[in-house]
């Protein structure tokens, strides 16, 4: 039986400014060549098959889509209305994933991109406030209090802002009405409400009590899917959909994350998976308003 997956157009949302102003510096539209010669080799490996251009010259300001995760960190450019101007770029998240050595990665690949970028969108695993981190459960505990828009704007030159990964995930997911609730299925557990497509920041379900005295992530994270397995998992996202269906009473339910393709059987009507792109796709949304 066939899980509906469901591509949207990210709204016009209204979110908490986290803008940090640039500093003067260089440009990062190196030639790809140079940018691939002077990054760590793995980075270049994956820049040389990931970055083609497939966009013609755009008029509009371009979007540096980054996607921070347990696992990989992406990145993408985009145009002005979220079209994508250059293929995925995925280096695997360092470990330990403490700041410094993901800032790296990040701007390593944005480097190596073959089309330039005027601003930039970073989801985080996390809860974000101004730009700065205050939490990042499945990264590193050095992320606390991190400055992560301030520090990518200084290094790249360009205006930074920086939000929760789910809520950047939903805004790639939501059609913007009614009550719309995301979550993210990866190393860890990701959730964002909507309304009108107006965003409900900061939304944490991940470490809140599920069942037999454990969280949602404790039993829908990536360590449990490992240790239950891919059948009593299942169950026991079926049993998260009731049970928020009953608390949150959303109009719709997105489940994207890099586990979601890991579902099985047929889901609610009210309930589709969606790209873990939209992670990515999601980015440009922070830029309209």
């Amino acid at each position: 039986m066939a899980i509906r997956k469901s591509k949207k157009t990210p709204p016009t949302p209204a979110v908490e400014d986290v803008t940090q102003e640039a500093t003067p510096s260089e440009t990062v539209e190196n030639a790809h060549a140079e940018a691939i010669s002077s990054a760590p080799a793995e980075v270049a490996e994956s820049a040389a098959t990931a970055t083609e251009s497939t966009a013609t010259e755009t008029t509009g300001p371009k979007t540096l889509s980054v996607d921070i995760g347990g696992s990989g960190v992406k990145l993408m450019v985009l145009d002005e209305n979220g079209k994508p101007l250059t293929e995925r770029a995925r280096q695997d998240t360092p470990q330990p994933a403490k700041p410094q050595p993901i800032v790296d990665v990040i701007v390593a690949l944005a480097n190596s991109q073959t089309v330039g970028f005027d601003r930039i969108s970073v989801g985080f695993p996390g809860v974000v406030h101004g730009g700065v981190v205050y939490t990042a459960p499945n990264l590193d505990p050095d992320w606390r209090g991190y400055d992560l828009a301030g520090t990518l704007s200084q290094i790249l030159g360009k205006p930074t802002r920086v939000a929760n990964d789910a809520d950047v995930q939903g805004f790639g997911a939501i059609e913007g009405k009614g009550l719309e609730l995301v979550l993210t299925l990866g190393t860890g557990l990701g959730s964002a409400l909507f309304i009108d497509g107006r965003l409900v920041p900061n939304l944490e379900l991940a470490h809140h009590p599920f069942r037999n005295d454990c969280t949602y992530e404790e039993q829908l994270g990536r360590i449990a899917l490992d240790k239950a397995g891919k059948k009593k998992w299942n169950k026991r996202v079926r049993k998260a959909i009731e049970l928020l269906a009953r608390i949150i009473n959303y109009r719709a339910l997105y489940i994207g994350g890099g586990n979601a393709k890991k579902l099985q059987g047929d889901l609610p009507t009210n309930v589709s998976t969606v790209s873990n792109e939209a992670g990515i796709l999601g980015g440009i949304a922070l830029w309209r308003y």
